[in-house]
């Protein structure tokens, strides 16, 4: 009978998966990146720290800015002019941090190819 990895590989992959979804479009960006925040915290349980300071401050910084906005199900429950007014607030946040997060997304998925 095989054996199951070991918890930190499966929360590796899960990792590289995320950044992976952003990456093809699949998820977007804030989406993504609070995914991924999520994924780094279980990882760091295992002493396991794949972004280097200077990226995970980057990602810490933009999640921290848009954790008040609604991004998932929650979207649901919000007046349509008062969501409009948010997405484009957070749209905003989201151009300024695009290009250095995407990089960081970037490399992760190519490293781990």
């Amino acid at each position: 009978m095989p054996m199951n990895p070991p918890k930190s590989i499966g929360l590796l992959r899960k990792f590289v998966s995320t950044a992976r979804s952003v990456t093809t479009g699949q998820v977007s960006l804030p989406l993504g990146i609070m995914r991924l925040e999520r994924n780094l915290y279980w990882l760091a349980q295992y002493d396991i720290r794949p972004l280097s300071d200077e990226e995970l401050k980057t990602v810490n910084a933009y999640c921290s800015r848009i954790k008040e906005f609604p991004i998932e199900q929650e979207r649901t429950y919000w007046e349509p002019n008062t969501l409009q007014s948010l997405d484009e607030k957070l749209e905003r946040i989201t151009a300024k941090y695009q290009p250095r997060l995407l990089s960081i997304l970037v490399r992760i998925v190519t490293e781990t190819a």
